[in-house]
């Protein structure tokens, strides 16, 4: 989302990459990364989790985020031991750590170094996970040969994805309503950004099984990837109606509705997401203030960007972030 921001973002990641390049060719600069995915218990990516990298000493040398995929990446660290710590904040699984070893085999050669992390529910945590306390139960007489192509396909996807997602497509061949395979199918190519792909098997689903929360949210973010706005909106309303209580689902809407120009029901909306989060939310609150910036309401956005930078406060474009705030201010005070 906050598709502005994002573009800068992206705009900054590759400028910086590219002149990291060109330093490299010419000083022969080893380009070392450490990447990963992310997934939960049910195998499914993890969105948005806290990622730290630390040194051997345990001391944080850099920190992101997982992205659609549950994928996050490091780059540019000396070679030797370090420390990968997934905090997966706001959600019921447990944090994890895992140790990684960067070598360089020559003076010329990078290396890259791969860990997938597997989270576990926090036991401490009495909450149920998002698709089973949203999903209302689809019964289906399936066929066998359909269903151990699934089963097995479901157990390939952390070893090997490519297996698994045809081990998936196979099962839909057998039996074509296949609810679960269909709805996996679409959410695994979207958690790997293949929206094109995706989106079909998710409205099959939904064909299959009218009152499926995760197929209708997943169709709502693939379409609003894609710029397919009044289909997005369809789908994420369709999501707060069969789970008004999931922020996640009132968060995508919001932000359609933004994007729509229908901005008093998208402050209902972002507002409720925020009531509904259990620990402040970022992208909330970059929500709000893209919101109150279009309608000139300059101090509310103020206020909506200053908790962003308190909620992000190693943003990458906090000074750009800083020069609005001030400049917003300056509107306010001459309205006053």
């Amino acid at each position: 989302m906050k598709n502005n921001l994002v573009c800068v973002l992206c705009f900054l990641s590759l400028a910086w990459f590219a002149n990291l390049l060109e330093a490299s060719a010419k000083t022969s600069i080893l380009i070392n990364r450490i990447e990963g995915r992310v997934y939960d218990p049910n195998r499914a990516p993890v969105v948005g989790a806290f990622v730290e990298l630390l040194n051997d000493v345990d001391s944080m040398i850099g920190r992101t985020k997982t992205d659609a995929s549950g994928r996050f990446t490091f780059t540019g660290m000396p070679p030797g031991r370090f420390i990968v710590k997934v905090l997966p904040l706001g959600t019921n699984l447990a944090e994890q750590t895992q140790e990684v070893q960067v070598t360089n085999l020559t003076r010329t050669r990078s290396d890259t170094a791969y860990v997938d992390f597997y989270l576990r529910y926090d036991k401490r945590s009495h909450e149920t996970p998002l698709e089973t306390s949203r999903e209302v139960v689809f019964a289906q007489e399936i066929p066998p040969a359909a269903k151990k192509m699934y089963d097995d396909g479901v157990a390939d996807l952390p070893k090997d994805q490519e297996k698994g997602l045809a081990k998936l497509e196979e099962a839909v061949k057998i039996f074509p309503t296949y609810f679960d395979a269909l709805n996996r199918l679409g959410r695994e190519y979207i958690s790997r950004k293949d929206y094109e792909k995706g989106y079909p098997y998710l409205i099959r689903a939904v064909d299959v099984n009218q009152r499926s929360f995760s197929s209708y949210y997943g169709l709502g973010y693939a379409f609003y990837q894609l710029k397919q706005y009044p289909a997005a909106l369809a789908a994420a309303k369709a999501s707060t109606v069969l789970a008004p209580e999931s922020m996640d689902a009132q968060l995508l809407h919001g932000t359609l509705l933004r994007i729509t120009e229908n901005y008093p029901d998208a402050e209902k909306a972002l507002l409720k997401a925020d009531t509904l989060a259990k620990k402040k939310n970022s992208e909330i609150h970059w929500q709000l203030a893209l919101l109150y910036n279009r309608l000139n309401r300059n101090q509310d956005a103020v206020n909506e960007l200053e908790t962003f930078l308190k909620l992000e406060p190693e943003a990458p474009d906090k000074k750009k972030i800083q020069d609005l705030i001030a400049k917003l201010k300056g509107s306010a005070n001459k309205k006053n």
